[in-house]
């Protein structure tokens, strides 16, 4: 499989001519044509309706599909289904507090192959994944909550996502944290760019 990093949260995962793009949101997303599309949750920097097309094949929670003007697939934590020869886990149901006064927006998460976990705005508490995409950054999230993460459900490795409100200046120092995180918690920290892919 190779994993290629978009920006903020959008992933692509592909294997042979089968390709997944997980939350092309607002904040930009790569050509879409010919690509299954899953979507976590129901916020901008996630979805971006003036991306999806008629034709296209969606995979969201049921709060995505009543807010996107194109039919999908409604998913929730337990479905499974396979791309070509990708499987597909649905995992989760709410997204993490972002204050007390606001309501708990509908989440999942989707672990690819049963290797590869994006767990949309949450931490899906899955152990020994082989390659967590880590939410590193947002109003939900701080660094203490990543560490709490990979030291209860440490990953073989991981790639911080999450991260487009970021400047380079704090990008730089998130890779900090992130590498000594990995290695405290003995998690293989790989700091992908934006366009940049491993395989695995």
């Amino acid at each position: 499989m190779k994993i290629t990093r978009h920006i903020h949260a959008c992933v692509e995962i592909s294997q042979g001519n089968d390709r997944i793009i997980i939350d092309p949101g607002t904040f930009g997303a790569p050509d879409l044509d010919g690509a299954t599309i899953l979507i976590t949750h129901n916020h901008a920097d996630h979805v971006d309706p003036e991306l999806l097309k008629p034709g296209m094949t969606i995979y969201a929670p049921r709060s995505v599909a009543h807010s996107i003007p194109v039919e999908c697939h409604i998913v929730e934590h337990g479905r499974n289904f396979t791309v070509g020869s990708l499987s597909v886990e649905v995992l989760g149901s709410e997204h993490a507090m972002l204050t007390h006064s606001m309501p708990i927006a509908e989440n999942v998460g989707y672990l690819i192959n049963g290797r590869v976990l994006h767990p949309g705005d949450t931490f899906q508490p899955i152990k020994d994944v082989e390659l967590a995409l880590v939410p590193v950054n947002g109003p939900w999230v701080k660094m203490l909550d990543v560490e709490g993460y990979l030291k209860k459900f440490p990953p073989k490795r991981f790639i911080g996502i999450h991260d487009g409100i970021v400047n380079d200046r704090g990008l730089a120092i998130n890779k900090k944290f992130l590498t000594h995180l990995g290695e405290t918690y003995g998690s293989e920290y790989s700091p992908l760019e934006e366009g940049e892919s491993l395989e695995i």
